[in-house]
């Protein structure tokens, strides 16, 4: 296993980082950003993360210290999708466990594929990262290909949470929300339109 996501705190140098509240994201060539927002509140739902052919959607929920929201979060989706007929599996990858499903799904043309996901469960000490990964990086079966850059466990690896201090429900996403500005050295954000933004290396997608 790889370690997983750090905990927010005053001593990490996040001046690179994107900063979209509930979780700051590494400075990564290539990587794409695009954040789904609540159009009602404004608030980020989650934040889907493109690298190498590669999806990654996070969402970031709120856990009690001793409790194991993954292990009950994992019981459910395996169970969601073998109710629906769909082949999973629960296997031991770089973070612990995760499900490897084989998905249904049509292309633009209409016609019908299958396409392998994977559900990855990082837990913190009062919160839990979980990523539905597609493309590519639902092929990891151990070392990725040196030669292609980081792969998408990295980028997870490597995401700071900042849970707050303020009084949660277990279970409950932490919200995200659209970079207002850039931090650090990213300070030469562009917006080319409403839904389209450059801050730094950082190419974002609301």
């Amino acid at each position: 296993m790889i370690q997983g996501p750090l905990e927010f705190s005053s001593d990490l140098d996040t001046s690179s980082m994107l900063d979209l509240g509930a979780v700051f994201l590494p400075n990564i060539p290539g990587l794409e950003v695009h954040l789904d927002l609540d159009p009602r509140s404004g608030k980020g739902k989650s934040v889907s993360l493109h690298l190498n052919m590669t999806i990654a959607e996070v969402q970031i929920f709120a856990a009690a210290v001793n409790d194991d929201l993954w292990a009950t979060m994992r019981d459910a989706i395996s169970s969601g999708l073998r109710d629906q007929k769909v082949d999973c599996t629960v296997e031991m990858g770089r973070f612990g466990t995760e499900i490897h499903a084989v998905m249904p799904t049509v292309d633009l043309d209409g016609n019908a594929h299958v396409q392998p996901v994977r559900f990855v469960g990082v837990r913190g000490s009062r919160w839990l990262v979980r990523a539905v990964i597609s493309g590519d990086g639902a092929l990891l079966s151990g070392h990725s290909n040196p030669y292609a850059g980081p792969d998408i466990d990295e980028v997870i690896s490597q995401l700071v949470i900042n849970r707050g201090d303020e009084p949660i429900p277990p279970g409950e996403r932490l919200a995200l929300r659209s970079p207002s500005t850039p931090t650090g050295d990213l300070s030469q954000g562009s917006q080319s339109d409403s839904n389209d933004a450059k801050f730094g290396n950082f190419h974002i997608q609301l």
